[in-house]
């Protein structure tokens, strides 16, 4: 029995279908036909701002340099170059 409504109510769908209120589109070429209003949606509406750095940026960079540049305001172990081979010395990098 229930093998059979489901058939009935399968059968039926399409007879549902067709009864509903047929929405007749309008002719494009109808310059008075009726339009849905346009719907605008900004793409910054969720936008949130960035937060501000607790320094500037050159700040930033003029601390890193102090920092490796030493307390001195002097590159650590850095030569001047040998006038004859016009190498310097790192001070312990590549060698």
């Amino acid at each position: 029995m229930k093998l059979s409504h489901l058939l009935l109510f399968a059968a039926g769908m399409p007879l549902l279908a067709s009864a509903q209120a047929d929405h007749a589109m309008p002719a494009a070429a109808d310059a008075n036909a009726p339009v849905p209003p346009l719907q605008y949606r900004s793409v910054f509406e969720d936008h949130v701002a960035a937060k501000e750095p607790a320094r500037s940026p050159d700040q930033a960079w003029v601390a890193a340099n102090r920092a490796v540049m030493g307390a001195d305001g002097v590159a650590d172990k850095a030569s001047e170059p040998d006038p004859v081979t016009d190498k310097h010395e790192h001070g312990g990098a590549h060698k």
